[in-house]
């Protein structure tokens, strides 16, 4: 693995000038040089880039489309192969199932298009992303309410990106606002809708967590699956967000405290 990893970044022609977590001016997906057909990557890094500026500019979304050469073939790869967890969140007195499953993918089973997909997003926006974690929307039934990563806690400079495979279903952008005014959270009115799938590259930069919502609300006429391949970075500069997470549990009383996420294995 170690020499295919250097193989692929010798392939990419690199900018080191450019700012940590941007992207070098002028590309596209990528620029790779002359490649025989032996060793045809299994993802395009040729396919341009549509980059949409959020807000005041300090956050956007870039999305490439049809980056993966052969969505459908790694789709049922992903399906088949992954060891899929239904998890559960304490809310005050039960367990409550979250409405997708989800999987961490170790690095040793991944396939190529997916390796290769790790090792572009680290040459084009020059960090180093940490592990891949994926989710699988069964159907239209399932989604992801609005949300930032906050897990991630350093929210000021941070780059979010999703490999989506299958249909293509709405993917919200809503500014945050006034987190004490609930009304102004279910605006409508501001919000930036994209609609990834079938192997596109999307990527949420600036300060999208810090100032944005995202996420991808039920689609009853969807009947087919939806995957959300991730990789995640943070410069870990700003200050850093310490409030409880989605995941850390609401409890109701006093009342020992119980382990507020738990997965099991999906039926």
């Amino acid at each position: 693995m170690g020499r295919s990893r250097h193989r692929v970044l010798d392939m990419v022609s690199r900018d080191s000038s450019r700012r940590r977590g941007e992207p070098a001016p002028g590309r596209g997906c990528g620029t790779i040089a002359r490649v025989s057909p032996a060793t045809e990557l299994d993802i395009d890094r040729r396919r341009p880039v549509e980059r949409t500026p959020l807000g005041d500019g300090r956050s956007w979304v870039d999305l490439c489309s049809g980056f993966a050469r052969r969505p459908d073939e790694l789709l049922a790869h992903v399906l088949e192969r992954t060891e899929w967890q239904q998890g559960s969140v304490w809310r005050f007195d039960h367990y409550v199932d979250e409405h997708r499953l989800g999987a961490w993918l170790p690095p040793d089973s991944m396939p190529p298009a997916i390796r290769q997909t790790g090792l572009h997003l680290e040459s084009r926006y020059g960090v180093r992303f940490s592990g891949v974690s994926t989710i699988l929307y069964r159907d239209g039934k399932d989604f992801q309410g609005l949300h930032s990563d906050r897990e991630m806690r350093w929210l000021d400079d941070t780059l979010i990106a999703i490999l989506v495979l299958g249909e293509r279903r709405p993917f919200v952008l809503r500014p945050r606002g006034d987190r004490r005014d609930p009304e102004q959270r279910r605006d409508e009115g501001a919000d930036v809708v994209l609609r990834p799938g079938h192997g596109d590259l999307l990527v949420m930069g600036g300060r999208c967590q810090q100032d944005w919502l995202h996420g991808v609300p039920a689609h009853p006429p969807t009947r087919a699956p939806r995957v959300s391949i991730t990789w995640r970075w943070t410069s870990r500069r700003g200050r850093p967000d310490t409030a409880p997470g989605y995941r850390e549990g609401r409890h109701f009383s006093d009342d020992p405290r119980v382990r507020a996420f738990r997965t099991r294995p999906a039926r």
